[in-house]
């Protein structure tokens, strides 16, 4: 007689412990339970394999090959994955709906002797989580924007305030880009189903009332899009502008994209899609400096020129009843200030 799998249905939290995701290796990629692994018990091309078979021939010989296919699978991912894991090992598993894929790993491992459980509803589940709970974790905190023209920092600041013990949500690095048209970073970004678990992820780690610190951003992060509730929170926010000299931004810009400079034909290759937005000879210009390697000279003009004409722009969505200006100086003395207008407020 098949042993019954315990069921959990997430309501919000998260189990702790190993979290399997039995669904293919797209599926996973395209977005998953956060902290979860992979092990699928059908492989992309099994499932188009298995899939043909029951459309062309017939469900019960698809039945017969996936049966087939979704052993050895779970025999190799016990083998290699999970060998060491000691008797009773809690751990949880999930598929698209909480069917087939998942009920067949979680019946195996149970039978060798671990404790697995059964997230009822599977993918499904936490997708329909994330999209109802979202607009609510976000309604629930309390907001103060970072904002500042690029090259204050605002995103190293936002760590320094992470590292005193602020509240602080950083979707730069949940979105795995920096916000402009320079602003690729090594990895790539995720989905915008990845993108909004992760936001709802992390968000759900904070109490209701919380005092949340969020960088000013445009409604697009690179590919992504930032939810519409939280950009109307991040327009409505009390703001506190950074202000730095331009010679500092510079200075700070060309460390922190050292990958542009040493990869030159692709920075012209961004800049060209500005010719619409900017004169022929003012992008010349900057290839010009590109190719005699004055780079102080480049990050100068794109910063008076593009960027802070973009950046005053979008400001002016910005609350600027509510708004205080700093001075960036030492670490210590520019969090205190943030620290002390945040509790003043």
């Amino acid at each position: 007689m098949r042993r019954e799998i315990p069921r959990l249905r997430l309501e919000g939290q998260l189990p702790t412990g190993l979290i399997i995701d039995a669904r293919s290796e797209s599926e996973f990629a395209a977005d998953h339970i956060p902290g979860a692994i992979n092990l699928p018990t059908l492989n992309d091309q099994e499932r188009i394999e298995v899939g043909t078979l029951y459309k062309q021939v017939s469900p019960f010989k698809a039945r017969i090959r996936g049966a087939s296919l979704a052993a050895r699978n779970i025999a190799d991912h016990v083998e290699h994955s999970l060998s060491e894991l000691p008797q009773g090992h809690p751990m949880w598993v999930y598929c698209w709906r909480g069917g087939q894929r998942s009920g067949s790993l979680a019946l195996v491992l149970k039978e060798i002797g671990f404790s697995p459980k059964l997230i009822n509803g599977g993918y499904k589940h936490w997708r329909n989580e994330v999209m109802s709970g979202l607009p609510k974790q976000i309604e629930s905190l309390k907001w103060r924007v970072l904002s500042g023209p690029t090259g204050v920092g605002k995103t190293r600041w936002l760590k320094a305030l992470t590292e005193a013990g602020e509240s602080t949500l950083d979707l730069e690095g949940l979105g795995g880009h920096r916000g402009s048209l320079l602003g690729d970073v090594s990895g790539g970004q995720p989905t915008q189903r990845a993108f909004e678990s992760r936001l709802y992820h992390h968000l759900s780690s904070m109490e209701a009332g919380a005092e949340v610190w969020v960088e000013s951003e445009s409604a697009n992060l690179g590919k992504l899009t930032i939810p519409a509730a939280l950009m109307a929170k991040i327009h409505a926010a009390p703001q506190v502008e950074l202000q730095v000299s331009l010679e500092d931004r510079v200075a700070q810009l060309l460390k922190d994209y050292p990958m542009w400079i040493a990869a030159p034909d692709q920075l012209i290759e961004k800049l060209n899609v500005l010719r619409p937005r900017h004169s022929n000879a003012r992008i010349d210009q900057w290839i010009t400096w590109i190719n005699q390697g004055n780079f102080e000279a480049l990050v100068s003009d794109l910063l008076i020129h593009h960027y802070d004409p973009a950046y005053a722009h979008g400001a002016k969505r910005l609350n600027q009843s509510d708004r205080t200006e700093v001075s960036v100086g030492s670490t210590q003395d520019t969090l205190s200030q943030l620290i002390k207008i945040r509790q003043l407020t």
